[in-house]
């Protein structure tokens, strides 16, 4: 039987942690389980016509290479999530400074997202490896395709959560320039726990800040019921610049971008609940006691937490801990939406504002950045 096409499922997706921006990276990072993966280059082709000729174009000519993608996947473990965030420590501090090591062994905090992320010039990049293949690259009409994206940074993350579903994660991300070859892929060890699945977690809101330490079973916090949905986003705003070649460092791409900067840091969030009372209602308008629009509004802390095992935010103490805690900061509601229908549950839609957010994970990973 002649072979036609090339097959979906022989696709893997990958990534590597850039010591230096562009330079390549060793593809040795799993991401999680992969769902779909769409990268895009654009020649962004010059079209010119000239005086003196004819109707049709006098020339083509290549302009600035661009590169961009997105990709979907279950959420397994924390490593990619550092991409969106900016940094891996044990603690808030704006370096990577690795996670925190806890007695028991094997068990490991990391926190991402400090409140003074990291700058520009320090932000991580990746490389991506994506690779089609269908055979082992060694024959002639070999139909494997492995691309390898360097200097690739995270445009945009969103976290979405529903009832009985795995927790999926979108990204939004660029990349400087690009590598082909017919090899096989890279082998990389992938994660082996299930993902992280929507009733394994809990939310939380309260008016008292929220830590990667703090357990939210006691009478400060209050967990919201009748959570449907979740969603969490963090946008970098990234943006590219390109510069003549000659006033660059030669190792960088001819037509490629020369750097990816990360601008302002923008978060969304919301959640789909199940009516129950007026209080959430209330908070909306601006505090726990209003009955019509305050004149202020209030400021919440929000906590996702998910746990395979341990509890989130209980100080781990062996090496099964696995758990991952989102701690939204001066979070504020923005729009409500309350609807129903004949013979539907009365649901509620909160669009939510960020101010600050912060992820804790705790598993068996020694460096998100290795």
């Amino acid at each position: 039987m002649v072979k036609t096409t090339n097959t979906g499922y022989a696709l893997s997706v990958n990534f590597g942690n850039e010591s230096a921006y562009g330079t390549g990276a060793t593809i040795n990072q799993p991401i999680g389980l992969v769902q779909a993966c769409n990268p895009t280059e654009n020649n962004n082709l010059i079209k010119v016509r000239a005086l003196g000729g004819t109707r049709d174009y006098a020339s083509i000519v290549p302009g600035k290479f661009s590169i961009s993608g997105t990709f979907d996947y279950y959420l397994q473990g924390g490593a990619f999530l550092r991409m969106a965030m900016g940094e891996d420590t044990g603690t808030s501090a704006t370096i990577d400074s690795g996670p925190k090591i806890h007695t028991g062994g094997g068990s490991y905090r990391h926190c991402m997202g400090s409140a003074a992320s990291p700058g520009t010039d320090s932000f991580p990049s990746f490389s991506l490896e994506v690779a089609d293949t269908e055979d082992d690259g060694t024959a002639a009409g070999t139909r494997n395709l492995k691309r390898k994206f360097r200097g690739c940074k995270v445009n945009s993350l969103t976290m979405n959560g529903s009832v009985d579903e795995p927790v999926k994660v979108s990204v939004d991300w660029q990349a400087q320039s690009i590598d082909l070859s017919t090899a096989a892929k890279t082998t990389v060890t992938q994660y082996t726990a299930d993902p992280f699945v929507f009733y394994q977690g809990a939310v939380y809101l309260t008016s008292g800040a929220i830590g990667g330490t703090q357990a939210l079973v006691n009478a400060t916090t209050s967990e919201i019921a009748e959570v449907n949905s979740f969603t969490f986003g963090v946008n970098n705003n990234i943006e590219g610049v390109w510069y003549i070649s000659g006033t660059t460092q030669t190792q960088q791409p001819l037509r490629g971008l020369k750097n990816l900067l990360t601008k302002g840091r923008d978060y969304t969030a919301s959640l789909g609940l199940h009516f129950k009372n007026k209080k959430i209602y209330q908070k909306f308008l601006g505090s726990v006691t209003a009955l019509k629009p305050a004149s202020g509004i209030g400021k919440y802390q929000i906590a996702l937490d998910f746990a395979r095992s341990g509890y989130p935010g209980s100080s781990p103490k062996v090496a099964t801990d696995d758990w991952m805690r989102v701690a939204l900061g001066s979070a504020s509601f923005n729009t409500i939406n309350i609807a129903g229908g004949p013979e539907d549950v009365v649901g509620q839609q909160l669009d939510i504002f960020v101010k600050n957010a912060k992820i804790w994970v705790v598993d068996s990973d020694a460096s998100y950045t290795a």
